[in-house]
């Protein structure tokens, strides 16, 4: 018996080992955001035997990012699903966002901080530079192909 109370006293103490049979949202890696309007993924889990209809909210420690909306997703029993939480870049830098999950109004689970590193004017500085490598490529080829012409007609 002593070595029975052992053991369940030592799987409580044991971080991350969990008895709640709960959905949680399942911890990421960092996310770069390099556009100004994106979508960051968010995996809710779902340990019950039946389907559950979860809010997945979030909410900025900073300017720099703006979540728009929380996602409302189906997530199937025993199974995962991905929540797309729509946002907008403000400015560029590092951000926190939190995120939690809440089930018929009621928050479950622990909030999930996730690092964002928003870099939103790539996009556009990329685009420019490639145009520009474009036009520069043409008026290269047009000053090549009419020296060429030239000389061939001064023959």
């Amino acid at each position: 018996m002593r070595r029975l109370i052992a053991v369940l006293v030592g799987f409580m103490l044991i971080p991350g080992v969990s008895f709640a049979s709960e959905p949680s949202i399942v911890p990421g890696s960092n996310v770069n955001v390099v556009a100004r309007d994106a979508r960051i993924p968010v995996t809710v889990t779902n340990p019950t035997d039946q389907d559950l209809e979860v809010v997945v909210s979030a909410v900025s420690n900073s300017f720099r990012l703006e979540v728009l909306e929380p996602a409302t997703i189906v997530v199937p029993a025993g199974s995962s699903e991905v929540a797309e939480l729509p946002i907008r870049a403000i400015a560029n830098g590092p951000v926190e966002i939190a995120v939690s999950l809440s089930l018929n109004g009621q928050v479950i689970g622990e909030t999930v901080y996730v690092a964002v590193n928003v870099n939103y004017d790539i996009e556009l500085f990329l685009l420019v530079s490639f145009g520009m490598a474009l036009f520069a490529l043409i008026v290269i080829g047009v000053l090549r192909t009419t020296s060429k012409l030239r000389k061939r007609t001064g023959e």
